[in-house]
């Protein structure tokens, strides 16, 4: 598994630094599923992402805003979502449920 810092050039959703926007992020690319999109463009469908959020509120808020959407129109897949504290992790639905639960248990340890 390789991580990328997700910075104002790669960010896929456009919120690092912004206002209500995540202040860090990381992908972590996992070798499970692949990385479908250009090296330019990584994002939780490479594996999961790692959001950090100005407080707990703003993860939870951002968690259930995608989850939304997401069940509005299902044609964008699924993704798993744990928020501990200021952290949101994005693990995507691609993985059999007990590789998300992995990938849960290293944030919540």
């Amino acid at each position: 598994m390789r991580t990328t810092e997700i910075t104002e050039d790669n960010d896929p959703n456009n919120l690092i630094g912004r206002p209500n926007g995540y202040t860090a992020a990381y992908v972590i690319e996992d070798s499970r599923i692949g990385c479908p999109e250009p090296p330019d463009k990584i994002g939780v469908d490479c594996g999961a992402m790692v959001e950090q959020w100005p407080d707990q509120a703003s993860a939870q808020a951002r968690a259930d805003y995608i989850q939304r959407v997401r069940k509005d129109l299902p044609m964008l897949g699924q993704e798993y979502y744990t928020v501990r504290g200021d952290l949101l992790l994005r693990v995507s639905g691609e993985l059999k449920p007990s590789q998300a639960e992995a990938y849960e248990r290293v944030l919540v340890s």
